[in-house]
């Protein structure tokens, strides 16, 4: 087969097509909540952006406490009984999807009831708690018909409906923050654009929902989740994804802590900088996305069809993935001073700094590329959780430490430490482990 032929074969595979779709739809969105954030840390400026990042990341939190991830173990579910033709099995999914929806509903009305006095504790502030709490409620309303259409669009094989169906999602909830937001409504302008444009798209998925079962009868009726219970057997399907789960939540606490406790001991305006420096770095590492995303079906591929070669498959694209990281970072860099006073203004120049302090994070970023799908490829996942509980273990009290010391450069020194050494004991345990069971 030549370049030709397998290039026109790739574009015909389904699989491929599909990947595809789903790799444009993710960058776009990506785009869009990128170009979101800009937009909205013009409008509010340093000080009000603080608070708004706080509160974004507080909300989170919640979400991820309220929910644990829920929604790959549904997917688990439903498309186990679908691929077996189980019409039966099928609908008592999606009935065992909304009895869950019904807690996350009544666990989030505690979230946002308990989030202003939360954050007047910590942040000696209530007002985040109320935003966190609009979001909180938002992110619930997009976790019902939202979640389901999509997840039948999936289990249909309907990739491009269920992309487009997810990017108007994000597209209309993010129009209408900058909109509010614009109109002068402040931060609660921005959370609550995400709240109307969730209420806009449960409209809409219901229709969607309708829809599809009119074609599909085997999904269950508006009514039917509403008056029957589900009788799914979920045990095997949530062990089996509870692990994953559970390193996802990980991954994203890696993510939210930083800007939560950073906060404790700067001002807003500084938590500003700390944000839009690390937002800046990851939008440009985020260009090597679509690398995760192919080796995420490659490296479990390699290790079905020939164990020999994943060894040095995973090393050769975990270094090309660190020298791009490095090249990016430093791209990044040079560029900086004057890319932050184009996209942001001349009020977050001062983040600047902290850009250039975030070299390090950036530059050893792309090593951890291929880590998640190794670990699933190995199904070595709770080594991966036992690594990361460790850092975190650590690094959250020592984190904290250097942030009362040393402000935002601790914060920096932190996430740095973080994710280096995370990366590093992962990829150097994955090496360990492939050469004791070659030999």
């Amino acid at each position: 087969m030549n370049i030709q032929e397998r290039i026109n074969y790739f574009r015909q595979h389904w699989f491929v097509k599909n990947l595809a779709i789903l790799q444009v739809g993710n960058f776009s969105n990506t785009l869009i909540q990128g170009l979101t954030g800009i937009i909205i840390a013009r409008l509010l400026q340093p000080e009000l952006f603080g608070i708004y990042a706080i509160s974004f990341s507080l909300a989170g939190l919640l979400v991820m406490v309220v929910s644990f991830g829920i929604q790959d173990t549904g997917a688990a579910i439903v498309g186990g009984a679908y691929a077996q033709e189980n019409h039966q099995g099928t609908k008592e999914a999606f009935l065992f999807l909304g009895r869950i929806a019904f807690i996350i509903a009544v666990l989030s009305v505690v979230a946002v009831l308990v989030a202003p006095t939360l954050a007047e504790k910590i942040y000696h502030n209530s007002r985040i708690g109320w935003y966190a709490g609009i979001l909180v409620m938002a992110s619930f309303i997009s976790n019902t018909f939202l979640n389901f259409s999509a997840l039948a669009y999936q289990v249909l094989g309907k990739i491009k409906q269920m992309t487009l169906l997810t990017f108007t999602d994000q597209t209309l909830r993010n129009i209408l923050a900058v909109v509010l937001t614009a109109l002068g409504l402040g931060v609660i302008g921005a959370m609550s654009g995400h709240l109307l444009g969730a209420g806009v798209m449960l409209i809409i998925s219901i229709i969607v929902w309708e829809r599809l079962r009119g074609n599909h009868p085997v999904f269950p009726s508006i009514r039917e989740f509403f008056t029957q219970t589900s009788r799914a057997q979920v045990r095997k399907h949530i062990s089996f994804s509870a692990w994953v789960a559970l390193d996802k939540n990980i991954a994203t606490l890696f993510n939210l802590l930083p800007i939560l406790m950073v906060a404790l001991y700067v001002s807003t305006t500084e938590v500003t900088y700390f944000k839009i420096s690390l937002a800046y770095v990851n939008l440009v590492l985020g260009l090597m996305g679509p690398i995760s995303t192919l080796l995420n079906v490659e490296l479990p591929r390699m290790r079905e069809e020939d164990p020999t070669i994943l060894k040095k498959n995973f090393i050769r694209v975990s270094m090309y993935s660190l020298l791009c990281s490095v090249v990016l970072t430093i791209g990044a860099l040079i560029i900086s001073p004057i890319a932050l006073r184009i996209l942001y203004g001349h009020s977050f120049v001062p983040g600047v700094k902290y850009i250039l302090g975030l070299g390090i994070y950036g530059a050893f970023l792309g090593i951890g590329i291929g880590l998640g799908a190794m670990w699933r490829a190995l199904n070595k996942v709770k080594i991966s959780i036992l690594i990361n509980t460790i850092t975190l273990a650590i690094g959250i009290p020592g984190g904290l430490y250097l942030i009362k010391h040393f402000g935002v450069w601790g914060a920096v020194i932190m996430i740095s430490a973080w994710f280096t050494v995370s990366h590093m004991a992962s990829f150097f345990y994955i090496i360990r482990h492939m050469n004791h069971t070659q030999r």
